[in-house]
């Protein structure tokens, strides 16, 4: 997005279309228009995909450039960053969703942004959203952190993860800005620092780079991983590092950073009546046999699913009855499908050898429909569960850790 082309869509003229036709197919607006057309389009697209991903940036019309909207975190998965105090410097401003979500919780914030259209772009919706208390700087974070000459609460950082060529890394030393290099001065001129990570990032390199006293915490929404927070304490005597497994909007549990694997709160004993699947945040932190441990089921791996002979009442991702549980053997199943008429079926699956097309195909059913099954591998056996309805589960607290 060009400086010329934000002009153009603050135009009241501009704006006044755009709500004329919210409802409307972009396309349709596009061709209607000609000349801007286009332009007008393309911000009714991103407007209307930010009625979900964000309600606030949508009623207060903002605008969105497509490639900030895409990089840009969700509201409500902004809203599991649960820091406060009086300054904030976000490092990596963007669409500012971040940073208007700090706007709550710090009596200031500042707003780093390098690209001169996308800083002007943050400053104009934070006008429009109705938020005074933050300071937009066009800058870059290496510039701006060694001319910086205060104290923050907290540095944010969510570092690009596009190289030369617009190519994807992985590496916090290839990302820009590149935070390894960078920490030793931003720990010189704040209490906490907090980096965001992909989601795919993995907690044991977090541990690696950024020593054993930080804090991981990995944030899911709606079954989905979304992204990974990685704090690094300012002090040198801060407590040991902790992992937080965080179902946007359902609650959190906290584990201290252990070693080992703990032992099998059971072994495995069928029969079972539930199946309980952890939360993606949970399995992505290979938590799931100390969650178990701690609410007495059997988990099946790390990452895996667990079983209990009750329901509990409450469990940290999603509870379902076992109808029947038996070896995986397709032809019998195909066989007892067909003769409870069941031709449609949703396919869960967990460390289990073959992916859901190759199951259905094997059964003779469609995916989706009302009835489930899931499939996963037990101490080297490969296992079929039919299961009933979901049971809807009690919301999470924010738990205490487990040291």
């Amino acid at each position: 997005m060009t400086h010329e082309e934000v002009d153009w869509l603050l135009r009241e003229e501009s704006r006044q279309t755009v709500l004329k036709y919210l409802d409307e197919r972009p396309e349709r607006l596009a061709l209607r228009l000609g000349g801007g057309g286009a332009l007008l389009a393309t911000q009714l697209k991103y407007l209307q995909r930010a009625r979900t991903k964000l309600p606030s940036y949508y009623r207060a019309r903002c605008i969105l450039p497509p490639l900030a909207f895409e990089q840009a975190s969700s509201e409500a998965v902004a809203a599991e960053k649960r820091y406060g105090g009086a300054l904030c410097i976000d490092l990596t401003c963007g669409l500012g969703v971040d940073s208007a979500h700090f706007s709550k919780s710090f009596d200031r914030v500042i707003a780093v942004e390098r690209d001169p259209v996308t800083a002007r772009v943050a400053a104009v919706n934070f006008s429009l959203l109705g938020i005074s208390n933050i300071e937009v700087v066009n800058d870059s974070a290496e510039h701006f952190i060694e001319s910086f000459s205060g104290t923050a609460d907290l540095v944010y950082a969510d570092p690009a993860r596009r190289g030369e060529g617009n190519r994807k890394v992985f590496r916090f030393e290839e990302c820009s800005p590149d935070i390894v290099s960078l920490l030793p001065a931003i720990r010189e001129k704040t209490r906490r620092v907090v980096v965001k990570a992909s989601p795919l990032f993995d907690i044991d390199e977090a541990f690696r780079l950024f020593g054993d006293r930080i804090t991981v915490d990995i944030v899911s929404r709606q079954g989905e991983c979304k992204e990974v927070l990685i704090g690094v304490p300012s002090a040198p005597d801060a407590p040991a590092g902790s992992v937080r497994a965080v179902a946007a909007g359902c609650g959190s549990l906290v584990f201290g950073r252990g070693d080992g694997e703990p032992a099998q709160a059971s072994d495995f004993e069928p029969p079972y009546g539930y199946l309980l699947v952890p939360d993606v945040s949970l399995c992505k932190a290979r938590l799931v046999r100390r969650y178990a441990a701690r609410i007495g089921c059997y988990a099946v791996s790390q990452s895996g699913y667990c079983l209990s002979r009750q329901a509990p009442d409450r469990f940290f991702g999603r509870v379902y009855p076992i109808r029947e549980m038996a070896f995986y053997q397709p032809k019998k199943l195909k066989q007892a499908l067909k003769a409870a008429g069941i031709s449609r079926c949703n396919l869960l699956k967990k460390e289990f050898p073959f992916d859901a097309e190759r199951i259905a195909r094997a059964l003779g059913i469609r995916q989706g429909g009302d009835d489930s099954i899931a499939f996963t591998r037990i101490e080297g056996k490969l296992y079929a569960l039919m299961l009933g309805e979901k049971i809807p589960s009690k919301k999470m607290t924010d738990d205490a850790e487990d040291r």
